[in-house]
């Protein structure tokens, strides 16, 4: 087991690539082939519209909406809809995932900061059973912020009493790990799964 992972009393997990898979191209299978190609880069383009999808400060079906307009797919709500809904579908477990009931038999306190859409997260807590292992988790599509915003560190610290100096956040993204440290939390940036 990595030495951050014993050092740290407590443990906060990005979810997607960190704890579980996000493969984009995985999420495209889940729509007809013939729009794939369009869809794709109205969903994870230069744009990144799934990203509204994480905030949540737009209904499901407007974002759907305006994706499949984007990509002038006519009938493609529906599609990007089932896409947003189902990837979870998609996803597999990580190492640090299947380390989760190990950590927490050692005494770990172990909490989410993910950016999740809704109701996906909601299948996926239901999917994926050690997430139900965590002591608390914050969903961005429910706090209406989303990472690297210094205030979502600023929730999670303050709803769970958590010490950053005294914790370790494990996110995939650069940025998001960078902000992390600016709150004072010890980092680890996870960019490969074969680390551990």
């Amino acid at each position: 087991m990595d030495a951050r992972l014993l050092q740290a009393s407590c443990i906060v997990f990005d979810v997607g690539n960190v704890l579980l898979t996000f493969e984009p191209d995985r999420v495209m299978e889940l729509i007809p082939a013939e729009h794939r190609e369009a869809l794709r880069q109205a969903m994870f383009g230069q744009d990144w519209r799934w990203s509204a999808f994480d905030l949540g400060a737009e209904t499901n079906e407007d974002i759907a909406r305006s994706m499949a307009e984007k990509a002038n797919v006519p009938g493609g709500t529906d599609m990007v809809l089932e896409a947003l809904y189902r990837f979870p579908e998609t996803m597999r477990p990580l190492p640090l995932y299947q380390m989760i009931p190990e950590l927490k038999q050692m005494g770990k306190r172990l909490y989410g900061l993910t950016n999740y859409g809704e109701p996906s997260f909601t299948y996926t807590m239901a999917r994926f059973h050690h997430l139900q292992l965590l002591d608390g988790i914050v969903v961005s599509n429910r706090e209406k912020i989303t990472k690297p915003d210094p205030a979502i560190f600023a929730l999670l610290t303050e709803r769970y009493g958590l010490v950053p100096d005294e914790s370790l956040f494990i996110d995939d993204s650069l940025a998001n790990v960078q902000a992390a440290q600016a709150a004072g939390f010890h980092i680890w940036h996870y960019a490969d799964e074969d680390t551990l």
